[in-house]
């Protein structure tokens, strides 16, 4: 007698295959439980372990060309010792007043502070000179004449100094074969793009005596970052040529300075009016931002 209850679903499906017309293929059929297990996605760590490693190992490069973010005085000594090592550029004491290179000049040749301080000089059609900018031990000179290939302006010793001679092809042979050296031209060349828009903002929104303490913070920070003293400063530059660099004259940046010295924010040294030294430069900053209580007319030009 047969029983009442239904046989397995592997049992029907032998009864169907056996029972099939002799004409079509038969089949095999594989069991539902197979079928889901055949359709499921194997775990995490099989599929893992089943990928086959690379012939080339593939890797995330994490070596970075530019400078560490260390001490700025420490970056600017590594980029010289890798400039000496690369380039190994000749080397020439200038003394104060001399031409580096001359507005018009055909340009070939970038150079490199080691030590002193230069100024740029720009000429109008009618023969007035500007200073436009201001340089010092780590900054490069000739980078301005590479668009149009000759210098727009002069370059002039304002004290005794060297520098290194680098002539400009032999300087994009090394970026190109080292990109460490061409790290360093790049930050070169955003250290003087920066600078010079800081300088133009002074000029533009500063008022005279603001623009005066500003510019005596921006030779200190200049200093630090050197590796020199912060808080005594030389200024290698007449008050006439401040005047010039800063847009105003001679008798105004006179009054600036004897205001900034009279209340505390400044000293003037034994030896003459060019040795100032700060005695709180957080002070001095405050003051270019806040600007002080009672400034009066001098804060204006």
């Amino acid at each position: 007698m047969h029983s009442a209850i239904a046989t397995p679903s592997s049992d029907l499906s032998r009864d169907r295959l056996r029972d099939a017309p002799a004409g079509r293929p038969r089949i095999p059929l594989v069991p539902a439980a197979s079928r889901l297990a055949a359709l499921a996605l194997p775990p995490a760590a099989t599929a893992v372990s089943e990928l086959r490693p690379l012939t080339r190992p593939f890797t995330v490069a994490t070596s970075d060309t530019r400078p560490s973010p260390r001490d700025p005085h420490q970056r600017m000594l590594e980029a010289m010792r890798i400039i000496r090592d690369l380039v190994q550029p000749s080397a020439k004491v200038v003394r104060a007043g001399d031409m580096i290179f001359r507005a018009a000049q055909p340009f070939n040749t970038v150079y490199l502070i080691n030590a002193g301080a230069f100024k740029l000089v720009s000429r109008s059609l009618d023969g007035r000179e500007q200073i436009v900018s201001l340089k010092f031990r780590g900054d490069w000179l000739g980078f301005s004449g590479i668009a149009q290939g000759r210098h727009p302006c002069d370059a002039v010793a304002m004290d005794t100094g060297n520098i290194s001679i680098i002539p400009y092809d032999t300087l994009t042979e090394a970026c190109a074969r080292h990109p460490e050296m061409m790290a360093i031209v790049h930050e070169g060349m955003s250290t003087e793009i920066t600078h010079e828009r800081q300088s133009l903002m002074s000029v533009c929104t500063l008022a005279s005596l603001a623009r005066v303490a500003e510019f005596l913070c921006a030779w200190a920070r200049s200093m630090h970052q050197r590796g020199l003293r912060a808080d005594e400063l030389t200024l290698r530059m007449t008050r006439a040529d401040l005047g010039n660099y800063l847009g105003m004259t001679l008798e105004t940046v006179s009054r600036c300075l004897s205001r900034l010295s009279r209340e505390g924010l400044i000293r003037f040294g034994e030896r003459g009016r060019r040795q100032i030294s700060i005695p709180n430069l957080e002070r001095l900053e405050q003051f270019v931002i806040g600007g002080l209580p009672d400034a009066g007319p001098a804060a204006v030009q």
